[in-house]
């Protein structure tokens, strides 16, 4: 069960899905929060929790905090008896304990006895998965660019004009490093890159408007203007620069996550339904947190009681 940021460790995004199935499981107006510190009411000092349920009833506040362990053995009474102790010293209302393991007989009994509710999360097969969830797959629309083309044009004067694309005195070559800060301002001395460049493009525009998917690469074009007072560096001589004339190739491409590639997890426990879940996240996008999930009673057949989540980059990105 690898779900979420590929960067993060496997036992941090084990949290994150268990914060992310309570989310979806509980009432509207709940705040999950994962992971979350809460002040002890004995020393004053802040103690971690795995993830925390907060919420309303009237005007009494509730907190709910949860506490996961995936590990291969089965959890025993000590790790109960742990939580049980931090659950009064930081005054929670409840605490939920999450295993993917499962736990012992005095471990549940222990947990009952103190407010301490058990979960176990699983993964499980498409065979054994409610039909309602059986989602053959999505589809993730993903942009993207590439460099096609940097025109350069010596200064000239200050009577500018816009120049054509194609009149320009030589280009860069294709290997050029765009993080490379092969530019300078003699005035201020900041450099900057390529990179940078498109940076610009994209705060001033959408670089992607009518752009189809599924469409061979667009070739657009940005001209930056210099009055004489930038420097191109990666010549034997420094030249002066008039206009960097930047062509990006431009498309929208698709990857698509079949139902066999998602992430298929139960999540149950002696006192309240099981829960399945199925959730679909890019592979592609490893710096953010892409997906999008589909979460129901096991038993259900009920399309109401299906609840649909993810997560995906704004628009701005």
């Amino acid at each position: 069960m690898t779900v979420g940021h590929q960067k993060d460790p496997e036992w941090q995004e084990f949290e994150r899905l268990v914060a992310r199935i309570e989310a979806d499981a509980g009432p509207r107006g709940i705040t999950v929060t994962s992971p979350d510190r809460i002040r002890c009411k004995t020393t004053g000092r802040l103690r971690e929790v795995d993830a925390s349920i907060r919420s309303q009833t009237g005007t009494v506040e509730m907190l709910i905090t949860i506490e996961c362990r995936r590990r291969g053995t089965v959890q025993d009474v000590t790790w109960i008896e742990q939580l049980v102790t931090k659950k009064h010293a930081i005054g929670a209302d409840h605490t939920i304990a999450v295993s993917a393991s499962g736990f012992s007989k005095n471990a549940q009994k222990v947990a009952t006895d103190n407010g301490i509710s058990l979960r176990k999360i699983s993964d499980v097969g498409i065979e054994d998965f409610n039909s309602l969830l059986q989602l053959d797959f999505v589809v993730f629309w993903h942009k993207a660019c590439a460099i096609s083309r940097v025109g350069i044009r010596k200064f000239r004067s200050l009577d500018w004009k816009m120049p054509n694309s194609s009149d320009v005195d030589f280009e860069l070559p294709k290997n050029t490093d765009p993080f490379a800060p092969i530019f300078r301002n003699d005035e201020t001395g900041s450099t900057w890159s390529l990179n940078d460049l498109w940076h610009q493009v994209q705060e001033a525009t959408d670089p992607f408007e009518g752009i189809e998917k599924a469409q061979p690469p667009v070739m657009r074009t940005a001209c930056f203007p210099y009055p004489g007072t930038v420097t191109l560096t990666t010549t034997n001589e420094p030249i002066q620069l008039g206009d960097v004339m930047l062509t990006v190739g431009l498309w929208i491409e698709a990857e698509t996550v079949g139902l066999d590639a998602a992430d298929k997890v139960e999540y149950s426990s002696e006192d309240t339904q099981t829960l399945q879940r199925v959730e679909f996240a890019s592979r592609r996008r490893k710096d953010k947190d892409w997906r999008i999930s589909l979460q129901i009673p096991k038993q259900s057949e009920h399309i109401g009681d299906l609840r649909t989540g993810g997560a995906w980059p704004s628009e701005e990105e």
